[in-house]
């Protein structure tokens, strides 16, 4: 029993959240690139498209961490 819960848990994924530490600066956003916050995006669990402008990457960013 005590192995599946192992392999159970090795498996499951637990939803992100943010501690203290790794809290997002959203008024640094402007400065980063579109690379830089799709990376950020995917650390607080959302996909972005690097496709769209900058400007609409930053509202999803600041609409998801609301």
């Amino acid at each position: 029993m005590k192995i599946w819960k192992k392999i159970k848990s090795f498996f499951a994924s637990a939803p992100l959240t943010l501690t203290k530490d790794m809290e997002i600066d959203l008024s640094d956003l402007k400065s980063k690139t579109k690379a830089q916050l799709e990376k950020l995006g995917r650390k607080v669990g959302l996909e972005l498209d690097k496709r769209l402008t900058k400007d609409k990457l930053i509202k999803q960013i600041k609409k998801h961490c609301k």
